[in-house]
C-alpha cells in the first residue's frame, strides 16, 4: 500500500512522518482506537517508513471478555504480520496492596508493561490510541481536580518515548475510518458503566456539552494546546531562574528568594520544585512560606521545607551517614555526599580570600579527621580570645540552620580546626617554623 495513495492522503488522517526510521510499538487493547491506529501504522509500515509491533495487556479484572480480547489482538496481529506481544496482571490484588483505584493501578500496570516490551525488543517509541475526545475529557478531569494550568494543558503529542498521534481526529472521525476500511473491533463493557468518574464524564456529561456547546470539544483542545505553548514559556522562565539561584547538595535544595517574587511565578516554581509531590495545598503553604522572612514546614514524610533569611531550603529527611575518615597527609580524603578534602605538602603563606582553601600547620593536623558536626564541638576561632561553641560559632557567623549539621569539618577530637567556608581554629595556624599542609575542600557536583 502507498502511503500517498488517495485514501491515506486524506488530510484528516494524522501524519506519521515522525516515525519514519523507527520501531513503533503499538499498544494494542483491540477497541475501535487501537485497531483503527494498527491499519494506519500497518499500511505506514508497508510504505518502508516504520517497523510495527504491538503489544497487549491483559488486567485479569473481566474473564472469559478479557481473554476473547487477546485472542481478538493475536488473530488481526497474525492477519497483518505484526509481532505481537502479551502480558497479564492481576489489577484488583495490586490496586488492593497499593491503596489505589482500579484505573490508576490498570493504568500503572500496563505502562510498566509497555515500557518493559519496549526495552526488550529495541522499539523505540510506544504509539497510544488517545483521541481528540480522550484530550477532552482529560482536560475536564483535571479542571475538576484543581490541576492548574499544568493539567490544563492535557495529553501531548509527544510525551518522551510515548507518541499519540491520533489526537487530532475525533472519535467520530475514526468510526468512519473503520467503516471505510471494514474494520472490526472489540467493545470493552466497562466503557458502557458510568461507575467511575471518566466514564461518567464521558457517558453523561460530555454529550449533554456537545448539545448545549456544538464545537465544545474542538475548543477545549484549542484550549490545551494554548495552555501547553503558554507552559513551555513559563517552563524556560523556570529554568533560566533555577541555574541562577539554585544550589543543590546531598541532602536537597537551596533557593534564593527574597520572598517578593510574583505569585505565579512562585506557584510555577514550587510545582517544578515539589514535581509528583506537588498538590494545590502544598503548593500554597509553600509560597506562603516563603513570603514569611523566617518558618519552616513538613511538605511530606520525607521532604521538609525551611524558610531563612535568603532563601528556601528543601531538605530530604535521609537517615544521617556520619563517616569519620582520617585525614589523608599528603592525599585525598572522601566525606560521602559533601565532598573531599585535598591535601598537599607546598610552601605557602596562610590563605585569606578563599573559604574552601586554608594552609594550616601539619602538626596541629596529627589526629585529625573527617566529618561533621557532633555535641560538644568547640572551636577557638583565629584572632579571638578563648573558646566558642561551635553552634554559637556557626550562628555568630551567620550559617543557615540547614547547613549547620552538613559543613565539612576537620577535627581532632570535639577541637575543630577547620569548619570550611566559616574559620579555622587559632591552634591550626601557621606558626613559625610551621611545615605547612595546603587544604582545598572540593564540594561534591549534583546535576541542575
Amino acid at each position: 500500500m502507498n502511503l500517498h495513495d488517495s485514501s491515506f492522503a486524506d488530510p484528516s488522517l494524522p501524519d506519521f512522518q515522525f516515525f519514519s526510521g523507527k520501531h513503533v510499538l503499538l499498544a494494542l487493547s483491540g477497541g475501535a482506537d487501537s485497531v483503527a491506529l494498527l491499519d494506519m501504522l500497518v499500511r505506514a509500515r508497508n510504505s518502508g517508513l516504520l517497523t510495527l509491533s504491538a503489544a497487549h495487556y491483559c488486567h485479569g479484572i473481566r474473564g472469559a471478555s478479557a481473554d476473547l480480547d487477546a485472542d481478538f489482538c493475536r488473530r488481526i496481529c497474525n492477519a497483518q504480520t505484526v509481532a505481537y506481544y502479551q502480558g497479564q496482571g492481576d489489577v484488583p490484588a495490586q490496586a488492593a496492596i497499593h491503596g489505589e483505584g482500579l484505573e490508576t493501578a490498570a493504568r500503572r500496570m500496563r505502562y510498566g508493561f509497555l515500557l518493559e516490551t519496549k526495552e526488550k525488543i529495541g522499539a523505540d517509541v510506544i504509539a497510544l490510541a488517545h483521541h481528540r475526545d480522550d484530550q477532552a475529557e482529560t482536560v475536564l478531569m483535571h479542571l475538576l481536580r484543581g490541576a492548574g494550568l499544568s493539567g490544563m494543558q492535557g495529553m501531548s503529542r509527544l510525551s518522551g518515548c510515548l507518541a499519540r498521534p491520533l489526537l487530532s481526529m475525533s472519535k467520530e472521525e475514526i468510526l468512519r475510518y473503520l467503516q471505510s476500511r471494514g474494520l472490526s473491533w472489540r467493545e470493552d463493557s466497562t466503557n458502557a458503566v458510568a461507575d467511575n468518574p471518566r466514564n461518567i464524564l464521558r457517558l453523561q456529561a460530555m454529550p449533554a456539552l456537545k448539545a448545549a456547546y456544538p464545537g465544545s470539544v474542538e475548543a477545549i483542545c484549542r484550549h490545551a494546546e494554548i495552555v501547553r505553548t503558554e507552559n513551555a514559556f513559563w517552563e524556560s522562565l523556570i529554568g533560566d531562574f533555577l541555574k541562577k539561584h539554585r544550589r543543590r547538595y546531598s541532602f536537597g535544595d537551596y533557593l534564593a528568594l527574597t520572598g517578593t517574587e510574583e505569585t505565579a511565578f512562585l506557584r510555577r516554581l514550587m510545582v517544578h520544585m515539589l514535581g509528583s509531590d506537588a498538590s494545590w495545598e502544598r503548593v500554597d503553604r509553600l509560597v506562603a512560606l516563603v513570603k514569611k522572612q523566617r518558618g519552616a514546614l513538613d511538605i511530606t514524610r520525607s521532604l521538609r521545607a525551611e524558610r531563612t533569611a535568603g532563601g528556601l531550603y528543601l531538605l530530604r529527611n535521609c537517615p544521617r551517614n556520619d563517616p569519620s575518615p582520617p585525614l589523608c597527609v599528603p592525599g585525598e580524603t572522601p566525606l560521602p555526599g559533601l565532598g573531599k578534602f585535598v591535601a598537599r605538602l607546598v610552601p605557602v603563606s596562610p590563605i585569606a580570600d578563599d573559604p574552601y582553601r586554608q594552609a594550616l600547620s601539619r602538626k596541629a593536623l596529627q589526629g585529625a579527621v573527617a566529618r561533621t558536626r557532633r555535641a560538644g564541638d568547640r572551636i577557638h576561632p583565629l584572632g579571638m580570645e578563648g573558646s566558642k561553641s561551635l553552634s554559637d560559632y556557626m550562628t555568630d557567623r551567620k550559617l543557615d540552620r540547614p547547613l549547620r549539621d552538613h559543613t565539612p569539618l576537620l577535627a581532632v577530637g570535639n577541637e575543630i580546626l577547620w569548619a570550611v567556608g566559616l574559620g579555622i581554629s587559632r591552634y591550626a595556624a601557621l606558626q613559625k617554623g610551621d611545615i605547612p599542609v595546603e587544604l582545598t575542600f572540593v564540594q561534591e557536583e549534583f546535576p541542575c
